[in-house]
């Protein structure tokens, strides 16, 4: 941690001490010096001040600017076992296990995520001049998926696979289970998306997503499809699955059934079952495959899928 301290010589009167921190602090946002003051790392006259404090001329300030590695709890270390599927010099690809964040939410976020993993693990590699503004990532999986995800080792793959990326040449294959019977063996959803807050919503004003799926079993009351996601949006998968009309179950956000007779769903069963692009060093494309986790495989039993 780093310990800034000040004493306003200033005329200064009445002043938000967020306000005035923002001006000494130019590299740091307001909305971080915020979360400092919440988090109790700003004292004014040795007291812990609220964002909303007012600061006047002789006012002694303190400040302690934490890194990530300060505040994580340690919660959940399994989860630092990665599974790996391949590993070389440029590339890792792992089966990301349900419930680890891929990165922080937010400034004060106390949950250890992969990023916190991969930099404990690669110490040497944080701060290389990455293309992107994290470190290793170049797609991510929300908290609750399961399944493959790619992680470059270095700044020029992380750049090859960005673009692989953006020009849609990666192929993803995801499985999920969902309510009803979906009464076509395979179709497509063309809805487009909208995001509002953490919330993406089919809205014909929003941007063009597209997913295929194929129906692999079913029941009278729930389904097992594998989703083929063209256009990569917020929640695409969840959001198109609801507009049809067959939440994923356990999907709290999107409307999935959270319990299914006396069994509570303890997560969406949504996994990112394959992966597959173009691997300079190969020069061909490969091809990565996720096997399901216990509780997704549980489920397909329970419920004769």
């Amino acid at each position: 941690m780093e310990k800034r301290c000040f004493k306003i010589a200033e005329d200064i009167k009445d002043k938000r001490v967020d306000k005035y921190l923002k001006e000494v602090l130019k590299e740091y946002s307001r909305e971080y010096i915020k979360d400092l003051c919440k988090n109790k790392m700003v004292k004014i006259n040795n007291k812990y001040v609220e964002p909303d404090k007012k600061v006047n001329f002789g006012d002694e300030i303190e400040v302690i600017l934490p890194e990530r590695k300060d505040f994580i709890e340690e919660k959940n270390l399994e989860l630092k076992n990665l599974d790996v599927i391949y590993e070389d010099d440029d590339l890792m690809v792992i089966n990301k296990p349900p419930f680890l964040k891929v990165h922080p939410a937010k400034k004060f976020d106390k949950e250890i995520t992969l990023i916190d993993i991969l930099i404990e693990k690669f110490p040497s590699l944080k701060n290389k001049n990455w293309f992107l503004n994290r470190p290793f990532l170049v797609h991510r999986l929300d908290r609750e998926t399961s399944g493959v995800l790619l992680i470059a080792k270095t700044p020029q793959m992380q750049f090859i696979l960005s673009e692989q990326f953006q020009k849609r040449e990666i192929r993803k294959i995801y499985r999920s289970i969902v309510s009803g019977e979906v009464k076509i063996s395979e179709g497509e959803i063309l809805a487009p998306i909208k995001k509002e807050k953490n919330l993406s919503k089919i809205n014909f004003l929003g941007k063009k997503a597209e997913t295929k799926f194929k129906v692999l079993s079913y029941t009278k009351t729930f389904s097992y499809l594998e989703l083929y996601p063209k256009t990569g949006r917020t929640h695409q998968i969840r959001t198109h699955l609801k507009f049809i009309g067959h939440p994923i179950i356990g999907d709290k956000i999107y409307g999935g059934e959270e319990k299914i007779i006396d069994k509570k769903v303890p997560r969406m069963m949504l996994h990112a079952y394959s992966i597959e692009f173009f691997y300079p060093g190969s020069k061909k494309c490969k091809i990565f495959i996720a096997e399901l986790p216990e509780d997704f495989k549980f489920f397909l039993s329970y419920l004769s899928l």
